[in-house]
């Protein structure tokens, strides 16, 4: 039996919705909480969106799709706007595979360890994204630390780098 193109691509989507289904879990198990914006016929693109559990970051959360064969996750300022910023990978089959590849660990073993790293993972980024908005903060535009003082340009936009002899 051949299969049509159609055919394939609605696999895929029911596929990359099974899975993004099972990061929502994982995450909440991890403690995290997850809203699930699945529905395709509301939706063109499907995703899940982390919460930041501490909301000490200027983004609310992360939203977590699908992407060619594999999963990703960018920064989104509220669960129904459009993410922003960088696209960083999730790579939870290759987590899967490094685990199963380390010696005496089975599959049940490797699939509870994936499920703690990807938690640790997102986690990890709120941290770290809370850490980089901090120095952010403290420095001005030279990267010198402030001390408090806000920096403001008062002059005119500089035309001397259009003059020519």
């Amino acid at each position: 039996m051949i299969k049509t193109f159609t055919s394939y691509l609605d696999k895929k989507q029911r596929d990359s919705l099974k899975h993004l289904g099972i990061i929502q879990k994982v995450l909440e198990h991890n403690g995290m909480k997850v809203e699930n914006f699945l529905d395709s016929e509301m939706n063109d693109e499907p995703y899940i969106f982390c919460f930041n559990p501490e909301k000490n970051t200027s983004f609310d959360g992360l939203r977590i799709y699908g992407i060619g064969g594999g999963y990703c996750f960018r920064i989104q300022k509220e669960n129904k706007t459009h993410p922003y910023g960088k696209a960083y990978p999730l790579q939870v089959e290759e987590m899967f595979h490094g685990l199963l590849s380390d010696k005496g660990v089975d599959r049940k073993k490797a699939g509870e360890q994936v499920i703690e790293l990807v938690g640790k993972e997102i986690k990890k980024f709120f941290n770290k994204s809370e850490e980089a908005e901090k120095i952010d903060r403290k420095t001005d535009s030279n990267g010198n630390l402030s001390a408090g003082s806000v920096l403001v340009k008062t002059s005119g936009t500089d035309y001397s780098n259009l003059i020519y002899k």
